[in-house]
């Protein structure tokens, strides 16, 4: 968490920080918890005027359950989570790196320009979105979510607790089924 007040160097820092996270459609909540010396309704008009007056999105959170609805999400998921704990200075288990959310993100979405969209259906391709991203990241931090080494495939898949999709490494699990 950023905290509030600070020098002016501090202040500019958290509103460059506030807009690399709006640009990239973070929902508006998670900025006002990251940027505590950043109101809320400010950072609703910084999404407004970075975004040509578009609205934030409201509702309901994504969960990170909720966010595989196939087996086929699980490509992209763990391919997202291994760039983010790889970019990562710091044990991603015990903190948020945004930086290096951010460039995971971005490099995720460099090298496979056409699969995120915004708005619903989202499709197998997920994270869909940056929130999703973000989602991803915080579920690695707080437990309920990791990244396991696969013995079989000798890659990394992610394990998200309390899915639809028992602990194993889905892409083996992928693999199977199309080798029937």
């Amino acid at each position: 968490m950023i905290a509030e007040g600070g020098s002016y160097e501090e202040q500019l820092q958290n509103y460059r920080l506030a807009y690399e996270l709006l640009k990239r459609k973070l929902r508006t909540s998670y900025v006002s918890q990251l940027i505590k010396s950043i109101s809320l309704p400010e950072i609703r008009a910084m999404y407004r005027a970075i975004h040509a007056g578009e609205s934030p999105r409201s509702g309901l959170l994504p969960t990170i359950d909720a966010i595989p609805h196939v087996r086929e999400s699980f490509l992209y998921l763990s391919l997202f989570a291994s760039l983010y704990r790889n970019a990562s200075q710091i044990d991603i288990k015990t903190e948020i790196d945004v930086p290096a959310i951010l460039f995971a993100w971005d490099f995720l979405c460099e090298t496979f320009p056409n699969h995120s969209r915004e708005r619903r259906p989202y499709g197998k391709v997920r994270p869909a979105n940056f929130s999703e991203a973000w989602v991803i990241a915080q579920a690695l931090k707080i437990g309920l979510a990791d990244l396991h080494y696969c013995e079989s495939c000798h890659g990394e898949s992610i394990v998200i607790y309390n899915s639809k999709f028992p602990p194993t490494c889905q892409i083996c699990v992928l693999d199977d089924h199309r080798k029937k």
